[in-house]
């Protein structure tokens, strides 16, 4: 008996520690972000992307309601003061982002995708400058611009020149677009109200459903019900989990304890865990296109990095 509080004892002291390293924290969702885009594309024919980011959100929930129950009430009278924000919070955040993942994964490759997530932490320190006029200065202009240089070398494979907005590759261009709406709820994330990080987590993954019911009852509409398969059940559980649920908790945490800018900087690490994984797992090419533009895009964030040292 005492060696069973003993061992309790360590787990709790363990995940106590762990609640207060945000680097550590940011990694471990970083590795759980970077499957989420295998296992989309890998789920392409057999899910679609409405269905994955609904069914996401809804099995999210379901984990989490009983732990978070009493915290949401206790929140709740902070939860309806703030009903508008948390409403765009995890509506854009949370649930327009999913979808916009899952549906540019019908159209290009999971390596692109994680490619261009890799702009993520110099957008996030950009959007501080966008959205509440922060003082910037020259070397973080030179930061986005050779971000943007790797965006558009990716795009367009390497032939600039040939750049035609007819000519992009709509997964890339959604792609893109789902990156600028997290690095947003980045941004917004830290002027949430205080509440447990529970509360805020079911508020958010509620929205995102709410948000997603309209165009996954079309869908039903549409195509009908279907009995998914053991290989669609599987993708559900670990996108609703741990992409979800899970990294959500440690990334809001890790905000808390640092900050969206240098949070944001650790946002390249989904990219590089899933680059590793999406060639052996998928068989796509690592093409050397695909190099000159991380090359671009980790010299923004190297470059970033000092503008907050």
């Amino acid at each position: 008996m005492q060696g069973s509080d003993q061992n309790t004892s360590v787990i709790q002291g363990l995940g106590s520690k762990l609640w207060q390293a945000p680097a550590l924290l940011l990694c471990l969702a970083s590795f759980f972000w970077a499957l989420n885009p295998i296992v989309g594309r890998a789920a392409k024919d057999m899910l679609s992307p409405v269905t994955l980011a609904f069914w996401r959100w809804v099995v999210a929930l379901v984990f989490v309601i009983p732990f978070a129950w009493r915290h949401a009430r206790a929140d709740w009278p902070v939860i309806a003061g703030a009903w508008r924000f948390l409403g765009l919070l995890g509506a854009f955040g949370v649930g327009l982002f999913s979808f916009l993942v899952y549906q540019s994964l019908q159209f290009t490759t999971a390596t692109n995708n994680l490619l261009l997530q890799s702009t993520m932490p110099v957008m996030t320190l950009l959007m501080p400058v966008v959205l509440f006029r922060e003082r910037v200065r020259p070397i973080f202009l030179a930061c986005a611009l050779l971000s943007i240089a790797g965006v558009v070398w990716i795009m367009t494979a390497g032939q600039p020149n040939d750049l035609r907005w007819d000519a992009l590759n709509s997964g890339d261009l959604l792609s893109v677009s789902a990156v600028f709406l997290y690095s947003a709820y980045a941004t917004f994330l830290r002027r949430a109200p205080a509440m447990h990080h529970l509360s805020l987590l079911v508020v958010l993954f509620g929205v995102g459903i709410a948000t997603l019911c309209g165009p996954y009852s079309l869908h039903l509409l549409r195509s009908g019900l279907t009995v998914p398969s053991p290989a669609a059940v599987c993708s559900l559980l670990y996108v609703g989990i741990f992409p979800s649920l899970v990294s959500y908790a440690l990334f809001n945490r890790a905000v808390a304890l640092i900050g969206s800018g240098r949070a944001g900087l650790y946002m390249n690490l989904p990219s590089v865990f899933g680059l590793l994984m999406a060639v052996p797992l998928l068989g796509e090419r690592f093409e050397p296109y695909h190099l000159i533009g991380a090359f671009m895009v980790v010299g923004s964030i190297l470059l970033s990095r000092q503008v907050r040292t």
